[in-house]
């Protein structure tokens, strides 16, 4: 795996560094000159990108996930908020979280967006869901990709659309995650879906039947 990290804070770069020590070396750029320069001539499986407002702020992360697409990039903000949240996940970032993140979740944040995962509170991720839908209800029952699916399949698809977690989902169905994890990963496959997002966008009747890796096309 490689991985490469871009802020001008040094302090904070090095703690991401020794974070992620156990699981990945990571290469550090100092700016956002440096990170393009770098990604010119190199091909990283993932970007983690310091929004500190002033070097990188919304603008230049939106910039950098569309003209990097389908580069996995995962922005950790000094001041996170729903509203940019939105505006980088419609972007295509796969992972956005606050620059105070615990080592170990930043450890399991950075596997899940390489295994190609969406890293985000459930929040933000039902106010992706919610924002897409709003005004513009549309059936999903009909969507020939949900045909696929058995009973217990589309039963844990509609759960998970609501924001619900693995556990949650086990308890209310009283089965065990181990058997959420795989009637979901079963479910991902015969619906072509990459994520609990994108499955949830299904659900609801928003996911396109084409659209850019990475990037949501509404």
């Amino acid at each position: 795996m490689k991985v490469v990290a871009c802020s001008t804070d040094d302090r904070l770069c090095n703690k991401w560094i020794q974070s992620l020590q156990p699981v990945t070396d990571v290469f550090r750029t100092p700016s956002l000159a440096a990170l393009g320069a770098y990604l010119a001539a190199a091909s990283p499986d993932l970007v983690v990108l310091h929004m500190d407002g002033r070097e990188c702020n919304i603008d230049a992360a939106v910039s950098l996930i569309l003209e990097k697409d389908p580069l996995h990039v995962f922005v950790i903000d000094d001041n996170p908020n729903d509203e940019d949240g939105l505006v980088l996940l419609k972007a295509g970032v796969r992972g956005y979280a606050n620059s105070g993140i615990e080592p170990r979740l930043l450890q399991a944040a950075v596997q899940a967006i390489t295994r190609g995962d969406v890293w985000v509170s459930r929040r933000l991720m039902q106010r992706l869901v919610e924002d897409l839908i709003d005004g513009n209800e549309r059936e999903a029952a009909d969507d020939p990709r949900l045909d696929s699916l058995t009973p217990r399949e589309r039963e844990i698809a509609e759960i998970v659309a609501e924001g619900a977690s693995n556990k949650v989902i086990a308890a209310r169905l009283n089965v065990t995650e181990r058997t959420v994890k795989a009637h979901l990963t079963s479910a991902f496959q015969k619906t072509g879906t990459r994520d609990r997002l994108e499955l949830a966008l299904l659900i609801k009747g928003q996911l396109p039947r084409q659209q850019s890796a990475g990037r949501f096309v509404m």
